[in-house]
């Protein structure tokens, strides 16, 4: 028997709703419980005995330190308790992770691989500790959350990104070509929830407009429209709606089209759009690998007005390398895309594991643009994070 305690804080759900789908295979001799705070996490840690105790985690790179600190605490009261992680930054700085106290690090996708480990431990013949390596799951057969645990939530669509920006850490996870959940697995996982009571039907995908896409890049307009079609008629027969292209997914701006939009008008009930620009400085695109220029930026903020739509622009500041001129071109931009009814919403560059700017500092911000970021927040055109991810430091806390 397995008493499993998985972590459930708020910033992790979603991925931890894929992993409770793939335990649902476990059969009997699991018991899981959810806890979502350190102190019910505690709780369920020193209630479980007389079977083997694990206690497993989904991290975030921001999350390593606090995590480290909770599991040296745990281990301190629990000692038999296996801890597990996964998730981004395992999967970046799998040796970091396991020295910040983890017995196990599974790295990229854990579905199958964590299941597997589960069943050793349960039968008393577990690896030895370290690494273990997850393989691509099977998104036609693993569900994107738990009906049996009733963790719901966004449907995955989409694993993968062609354009391996240097800042972003999907294509270094999920690979490079884009795989996408079959359409009847989705309504499956739609009729799930509308059966449930969960009326508002969200995706998770790096680009919504990409479903169906070969490669990510050209768009597969056929199979996008039979997406949204099918997924339409389904959440409207049960009084439920969807969201495609608006948090917690967003759009590329090259893929922002008459086309698309049109879509968007025609079935989705979100009337805003996220729309990653990241910067207006055509060299700054260039040198993350962004794959498209200020142009396209411009343009899908001139589409969306004509097809009333609100886009939200993602801007990342603090970007390495950024000069005088890039800073320029951003807030000339962002004012102007600002007087065109567009939302800003501002991130500070993350040198995150496991992608080429890795071993960056962190975002290096001058005082006119933080000035300008906070004019444009006083005048409610923009929101973000930025503050406290300019902070951020790899590595763990003391």
């Amino acid at each position: 028997m397995i008493n499993l305690a998985f972590y459930y804080p708020a910033q992790n759900r979603w991925s931890v709703n894929v992993l409770a789908g793939a335990l649902e295979s476990y059969g009997p001799g699991l018991r899981a419980v959810f806890p979502a705070t350190p102190a019910e996490l505690t709780l369920a840690l020193r209630s479980r005995h007389g079977a083997v105790s694990v206690a497993a985690f989904s991290l975030f790179s921001c999350q390593l330190g606090a995590a480290s600190a909770l599991v040296k605490k745990l281990k301190a009261l629990s000692p038999d308790t296996v801890f597990i992680a996964g998730g981004p930054h395992p999967t970046a700085a799998p040796s970091e992770t396991l020295a910040a106290g983890f017995d196990y690090v599974i790295t990229g996708e854990g579905e199958r691989a964590l299941t597997a480990l589960l069943r050793s431990l349960g039968e008393r013949k577990p690896p030895r500790p370290g690494v273990i390596r997850g393989t691509p799951a099977d998104l036609a057969a693993c569900p994107p959350f738990s009906k049996a645990y009733g963790l719901y939530g966004p449907i995955e669509i989409t694993r993968g990104c062609p354009f391996a920006c240097t800042y972003c850490q999907t294509s270094y996870i999920f690979g490079a070509k884009p795989r996408h959940r079959p359409l009847p697995a989705i309504l499956r996982a739609m009729e799930a929830m509308l059966a449930h009571g969960h009326s508002e039907i969200r995706f998770i995908t790096p680009d919504a407009f990409a479903y169906g896409s070969h490669d990510g890049k050209a768009l597969n307009l056929p199979a996008l429209e039979e997406f949204m079609r099918e997924a339409d008629a389904l959440a409207r027969g049960k009084e439920g709606r969807i969201y495609v292209g608006s948090f917690p997914s967003e759009v590329r701006p090259e893929h922002v089209t008459p086309e698309t939009l049109a879509l968007v008008k025609r079935y989705a009930a979100n009337r805003r759009l996220v729309i990653g620009a990241q910067t207006a400085s055509l060299r700054a695109l260039k040198a993350v690998r962004r794959g498209h220029g200020p142009e396209e930026i411009l343009n899908a903020a001139r589409l969306c007005r004509e097809f009333k739509i609100t886009p939200y622009m993602d801007f990342i500041l603090g970007l390495p390398g950024e000069t005088a001129a890039d800073e320029d071109a951003s807030m000339a931009m962002i004012e102007r895309l600002a007087a065109q009814g567009a939302m800003i919403h501002t991130h500070a560059f993350m040198p995150l594991p496991g992608t080429p700017l890795a071993s960056e500092p962190g975002a290096t911000i001058s005082r006119r643009m933080e000035k300008f970021i906070c004019g444009m927040e006083s005048r409610g055109k923009a929101f973000g994070k930025w503050r406290e991810q300019k902070d951020w430091k790899r590595g763990l806390v003391d």
